[in-house]
């Protein structure tokens, strides 16, 4: 099964043996060293580890975990933490398990109900491209503050889009509906996106790509390209295909 973890690798995007052996930020599997669609996870360990200095174990939460990304990443900084996934897919549960999740929580549906766990249970919550595909959005955020305790910290990551783009892609979901089961029903604009967040103390929201070429391109293989996206679409957020958001729940 090991073998099977490596050859698969930590990203969503890769779901087979690369072309060649490359580790992106030194990390998991895939096509390209610095590869921008797993700059997102890069993304989360300095928030997640600047919350483990008091020595104990974090508390993590990892909604839609898929095949265990974050975790691969934020274990790679030297984060001590117990990590509790929610996933439905049958590969991805198993190898969920076999990187070291301490519960893989595999018969939740996030749309028909609140989590199934006690309030202020974690110290950090992450739905990286979930909340894009729930219809329930604004239910899911109120639960995943929920099971957050004060102080504790949510990173939710989800694609943009210009406004008039999501403007036609709302349109076309209002008249066609999905085209599959849990296929995106939320199409954000910075605009839209600051609205769902209004009532939460949103705190830093950070950009990583206009485009990925990875397949076809080898400026993902160089650092200099990969801090120029960082700084440019960090300070353009509104106009990057992809943003996390960090939201720190207020202390009691």
């Amino acid at each position: 099964m090991a073998t099977k973890i490596a050859e698969i690798g930590a990203s969503e995007h890769v779901l087979r043996k690369p072309r060649r052996q490359v580790l992106a930020f030194d990390v998991v599997p895939a096509y390209r060293r610095y590869e921008l669609r797993l700059a997102r996870y890069q993304d989360m360990v300095p928030a997640v580890r600047g919350l483990s200095r008091s020595g104990e174990a974090l508390k993590i939460l990892d909604v839609g975990s898929g095949t265990g990304p974050a975790k691969r990443f934020i274990d790679h900084a030297g984060v001590a933490a117990h990590w509790t996934g929610i996933e439905i897919h049958p590969d991805r549960i198993e190898l969920c398990k076999q990187l070291g999740y301490d519960r893989v929580i595999d018969d939740h549906d996030l749309e028909r109900g609140a989590l199934p766990m006690d309030p202020e249970s974690f110290d950090v919550v992450i739905a990286s491209h979930v909340l894009e595909h729930l219809e329930n959005a604004r239910g899911a955020l109120e639960d995943w503050m929920r099971v957050l305790r004060p102080g504790g910290l949510l990173i939710i990551g989800v694609p943009m889009h210009l406004p008039f783009v999501a403007r036609l892609a709302r349109a076309r979901f209002r008249r066609r509906g999905r085209k599959r089961a849990r296929a995106h029903c939320h199409f954000f604009s910075m605009r839209s996106l600051m609205e769902l967040l209004k009532p939460y103390p949103v705190g830093e929201i950070r950009g990583f790509r206009l485009i990925s070429a990875r397949k076809w391109w080898s400026l993902e293989d160089y650092r200099w390209f990969y801090l120029l996206n960082r700084r440019v679409w960090r300070r353009f957020p509104a106009l990057a295909a992809e943003v996390n958001v960090e939201i720190r729940k207020p202390a009691a």
